[in-house]
């Protein structure tokens, strides 16, 4: 499965973060007039990286920086011929030119400075593939020789990157110096008279305009997120490509969050996002959780209302069960909220702000979403019926 869509709509940093919240496995390909960019993400940590605008290879940077002479690099890659399928770094390693340590942070270096630059890339196309794959796209330098197995958080990327590029924009915003006018002497007090003190310097109006921006910047975010979702939403292929938006946008309102299936008399574990589990997987641990409709639970109450649910979870065996399952932790604040489909409803997405406490924002625009969704399912089921009524006319 993949999600492609247009950087104007949905940003990298937008991206990143969902990957990272999700903890998914899978190569990011962007695709803009500055070239082609790739990122492979393993568990939601960036492990390599690519650019067309970056082509430095591994031995070049190594000998550009003094770390690895000429002749040790000639061998390398006289070496590396005979087994193409080795990196460059692991053979550099067996020659004893280069100490892992040293080759770790090189690496590195040269994955940060890919994914700063890609950050920059504001317009272009963007396509995540899920699953360890080899990407399509061609990058003109060897991809395996910046692996980096250890991984650098996405998040960290994420501020340190958008932090740099701020600072290049203010420098490139700053004016040219220009030579002082001159200044006439201000006239003397007369002798004895009271000195004026300077007036005070609020800082009260940059504050207020700094918490205004955000406060602004906050709702128009959501707007734009809702609006890339609706877009992809308006020509579903599949149940699970509906699903995966789901959790997408989720990853927008909460830390993590399960999509429960609802079936006759219970509603099943199907997919999630930010569980995370000591020694188990969290995929496998959500698939089988299943919690009884017959029984009180906040499932049962909006499946029956077909209302979002907003609050604390009550004491009842079934919660117990979930949170048990989910790790044990007991958040403060929980949400639910159905996706109906042809009137009864078909999916419920749980949510939560564990491991942190923070306020749960934005319910209304995934409730929107959601009704959205079983909107286009609908559509989707409708489409196939008369697909299977005009191949059975024929």
């Amino acid at each position: 499965m993949s999600l492609v869509g247009r950087l104007e709509d949905l940003a990298l940093p937008d991206i990143f973060q969902i990957i990272s919240l999700s903890r998914k496995t899978g190569t990011l390909v962007v695709r803009s007039r500055r070239g082609t960019g790739m990122v492979v993400f393993k568990d939601g940590q960036v492990i390599q990286a690519a650019s067309d605008s970056i082509r430095d290879s591994l031995g070049n940077i190594l000998v550009s920086q003094g770390m690895l002479d000429e002749a040790a690099l000639s061998k390398a890659l006289a070496l590396q011929k005979r087994e193409p399928e080795k990196p460059l770094g692991m053979v550099l390693m067996d020659m004893g030119a280069v100490a892992s340590q040293t080759l770790q942070s090189v690496i590195r270096k040269q994955i940060e400075e890919i994914v700063y630059d890609l950050l920059d890339w504001e317009e272009g196309f963007f396509n995540f593939e899920l699953g360890e794959i080899v990407p399509k796209d061609t990058i003109e330098i060897d991809t395996q020789e910046f692996l980096l197995k250890s991984g650098i958080s996405a998040e960290y990327l994420l501020m340190e990157g958008t932090r740099i590029l701020d600072e290049r924009r203010k420098d490139n915003r700053k004016p040219a110096a220009a030579c002082p006018a001159p200044v006439s002497p201000a006239p003397s007090a007369p002798t004895g008279a009271p000195k004026v003190p300077s007036p005070p310097v609020s800082h009260e109006p940059a504050k207020e305009e700094f918490r205004d921006r955000i406060e602004k910047e906050a709702p128009r975010k959501e707007l734009t997120a809702l609006k890339s979702m609706f877009d992809e939403l308006r020509f579903p292929t599949a149940t699970a490509e509906v699903t995966l938006l789901i959790l997408r946008y989720a990853s927008e309102v909460v830390n993590r969050a399960v999509l429960f299936m609802v079936k006759k008399d219970e509603a099943r574990g199907l997919g999630q996002f930010g569980i995370e589990l000591k020694g188990k997987s969290a995929d496998q641990v959500v698939r089988n959780i299943k919690l009884p409709l017959n029984q009180p639970s906040l499932f049962l109450s909006v499946i029956e209302s077909r209302r979002s649910y907003l609050g604390a979870l009550e004491s009842n065996p079934s919660h117990t069960y979930l949170v048990n399952e989910l790790g044990g932790a007991m958040p403060e604040t929980v949400m639910a909220i159905p996706l109906v489909v042809d009137g009864r409803v078909a999916l419920v997405v749980y949510g939560d702000n564990l491991p942190g406490r923070r306020p749960i924002r934005g319910l209304d625009t995934l409730e929107i979403f959601m009704n959205q969704a079983g909107m286009a399912l609908e559509k989707a089921l409708l489409e196939k019926k008369l697909a299977e009524l005009q191949k059975e006319q024929r």
